[in-house]
C-alpha cells in the first residue's frame, strides 16, 4: 500500500513537469495552429543555458528558470518576427510553409547548441536527497522542480484568463478575424505567443536538466512527447493537457515500476494511439480551450 502511494506521488510531481514541457508548444498551436518542430530543441537550449549558469554563476535550475526563460522569449519573439510571420499562410500550403520553417530552425538550434556545448550529456547536481515522509521517500529535487514548473504553469494560466493582455491571446486563438475586428493586433499577440511558448519550453529545460542528463539530440524526442501530450489532452486545450500530463506521470512511473522501462518508455506512444482511436478530440474536446 505503502509502495503504490509513494509511486502516486512520484507520477504526480512527474506530471508538473510534463506539463511545463508541452504548454509552450500547446500555447504556440492554439494561437497560429503552429506546430513547432523546434520545441524540444528549444528545452534542450533553455536546459544548456541553466547549465552553464550553474557552472559560471552557481545559479541553482530554480534560480535559473527566470533568466532562461527571458531569454528563450526575446529568441522566440525574433523568430516569430524574423521568420513565421513573413510565411505566407494563405491555403492549404501555409501549415506546410510553417512546419519546413520550424524544421529548420530545429536544425539552425541543435547544431548551435552542438557547436556551443559539445555532445556530451550534461546534467545538474541539485537536491539529490530524498524527504522522508513516515514511510514514504520522495526525491527533493522532483519535488522542488514539479513545484516550480507548477507555478510556473499556474501563472501563465492567471496570466491568460485574469489579464487584458491574456484575455487578447485567447480571443486570437478563438477566432482571429474577430479578433482584428475589434481592433487587437495580431501580428504583435503571435509574437508575443510564440515567445512565452519559447520561454515556457526553456524554463521546462532549465527544470528537467536536473532530473534527466541532455544531449543535443535529445530535442526529437522531447519534440514527440510535447506534441503527444497535447494531442493526449486535445490540441490547444490548456486544461486537457493538464490532466494528460498527469496520466501520463502516472502511467509511465506505475509501468516503469511494474513492467520494466522498455515499457514505460512505449507508454506515451500506446496512450496517443489509444486517444486517436477513441477520442481523437482529445480527453476534453472544446472544453478548456485556450
Amino acid at each position: 500500500m505503502v509502495s503504490i502511494i509513494a509511486l502516486v506521488l512520484l507520477g504526480l510531481l512527474w506530471g508538473g513537469v510534463y506539463l511545463l514541457m508541452a504548454e509552450g508548444l500547446n500555447l504556440i498551436y492554439g494561437v497560429m495552429k503552429v506546430v513547432n518542430l523546434a520545441h524540444g530543441d528549444l528545452i534542450v537550449l533553455g536546459g544548456l543555458l541553466a547549465y552553464t549558469l550553474f557552472a559560471h554563476v552557481g545559479l541553482t535550475p530554480i534560480t535559473a528558470l527566470l533568466p532562461v526563460a527571458l531569454v528563450l522569449f526575446a529568441l522566440g519573439a525574433a523568430v516569430q518576427w524574423g521568420i513565421l510571420e513573413r510565411i505566407p499562410l494563405g491555403g492549404a500550403e501555409g501549415e506546410l510553409r510553417t512546419l519546413l520553417a520550424t524544421f529548420g530552425l530545429s536544425y539552425v538550434v541543435s547544431n548551435t547548441s552542438f557547436l556551443l556545448w559539445g555532445g556530451q550529456f550534461q546534467s545538474i547536481p541539485f537536491l539529490q536527497g530524498a524527504l522522508r515522509l513516515g514511510p514514504l521517500a520522495i526525491p527533493e529535487g522532483l519535488l522542488a522542480c514539479s513545484l516550480a514548473a507548477f507555478a510556473a504553469a499556474l501563472l501563465v494560466h492567471f496570466w491568460l484568463h485574469r489579464t487584458i493582455a491574456g484575455k487578447a491571446l485567447r480571443a486570437t486563438a478563438e477566432s482571429p478575424l474577430g479578433a482584428a475586428s475589434c481592433g487587437l493586433e495580431i501580428r504583435r499577440i503571435r509574437i508575443i505567443a510564440f515567445a512565452l511558448g519559447a520561454a515556457m519550453a526553456g524554463g521546462a529545460g532549465a527544470l528537467v536538466i536536473a532530473l534527466v542528463p541532455f544531449q543535443i539530440s535529445s530535442g526529437g524526442d522531447l519534440t514527440v512527447q510535447s506534441f503527444t501530450l497535447i494531442a493526449l489532452g486535445g490540441l490547444g486545450n490548456y486544461l486537457g493537457a493538464w490532466i494528460a500530463a498527469e496520466i501520463l506521470g502516472l502511467a509511465e512511473v506505475l509501468s516503469q515500476y511494474y513492467l520494466g522501462p522498455d515499457i514505460a518508455s512505449a507508454t506515451i506512444y500506446l496512450l496517443f494511439i489509444a486517444v486517436l482511436l477513441f477520442r481523437p478530440q482529445g480527453l476534453l474536446g472544446r472544453l478548456g480551450r485556450i
